[in-house]
């Protein structure tokens, strides 16, 4: 079975590295004209996903917006990742899960890789409880080819104070992440290993040393577009992991909804953004120029 890593390093060369955020929050339902409501969310959710078919690499529902909803909200989650999967699409559930070693192990099989609950290709988690704690969440993900994003630097600015904390060896706590994940990676054998981290477009420049302490990562940089990044920043900030980025955006593709030809230029012409972030420079750039000259765009 390919691996999360191969099967998205694929879908960017064909489809672009762009990562769509599912996100039907109660602001873009109403701008939508949808009631606040499951409904709402069920004819949000297949629109997006209708307009999006088959151009991005990866789409990624964030639980929030669907959890508020209750059981009816978790079947339309349920529902949004098996449609994501069926149009080619890798399902990223954004859940952002962080708990004890034991518990973690309920959230893995909830979330990450075929047989689970909602059958995600990969899975947001938060270490604040500590990285060990998160191995059940790893163990699944080796054994499936899934994939797990740990939040190292996020995109929002409430985040910093903690993120930025120093342990007594003088590394930031994000910096210490960054150690642990290139770590474990390592111990797996070479290449891009199984851990990603999610590490903000938002990221000052002077910050972005971190990336290169994450050699052996993908890295999902959420925060372009509302949250003020620009995709252009996203090649110079993440230089020294070209090829291996998911640039994130959501808000500012969704609102262009709901009509279906607005969204899919909307996907588009992030996706042609995506490309140039992603292989500026990169040895997959000639792979996927070549790639691109199949690709039929509807």
């Amino acid at each position: 079975m390919a691996s999360f890593v191969e099967r998205f390093t694929d879908l960017a060369i064909h489809r672009s590295p762009l990562c769509l955020g599912l996100d039907p929050s109660e602001e873009l339902l109403r701008l939508w004209g949808l009631e606040n409501d499951a409904e709402g969310l069920r004819r949000f959710c297949g629109s997006v996903l209708e307009a999006a078919d088959d151009l991005v690499a990866v789409i990624k529902p964030q639980t929030g917006f669907f959890e508020r909803f209750g059981p009816e909200g978790l079947n339309e989650l349920a529902v949004a990742t098996a449609q994501i999967r069926s149009q080619g699409s890798l399902c990223l559930i954004d859940a952002k899960r962080g708990d004890v070693a034991g518990t973690m192990k309920g959230y893995a099989s909830a979330m990450l890789g075929a047989g689970s609950g909602f059958g995600g290709d990969a899975v947001t988690v938060s270490a604040y409880l500590g990285f060990g704690a998160l191995l059940p969440v790893f163990d699944r993900a080796i054994a499936l080819g899934a994939g797990v994003f740990v939040v190292v630097h996020s995109s929002n600015p409430e985040g910093r104070l903690l993120q930025d904390a120093r342990h007594p060896d003088g590394r930031t706590v994000a910096e210490a992440l960054a150690d642990d994940i290139t770590t474990f990676n390592a111990n797996q054998g070479a290449g891009i290993g199984v851990l990603g981290a999610v590490v903000g477009a938002t990221i000052d420049p002077a910050a972005t040393a971190i990336i290169d302490r994450l050699p052996q990562s993908l890295i999902l940089a959420p925060g372009v577009g509302a949250q003020g990044a620009e995709m252009a920043e996203v090649g110079p900030k993440f230089r020294s992991a070209q090829g291996r980025v998911l640039p994130s955006v959501s808000r500012a593709i969704l609102r262009h909804g709901p009509s279906p030809v607005a969204l899919r230029d909307a996907i588009e012409r992030y996706r042609e953004a995506a490309w140039s972030a992603w292989d500026a420079g990169s040895s997959l750039a000639a792979s996927r120029g070549h790639a691109r000259t199949a690709v039929v765009r509807r």
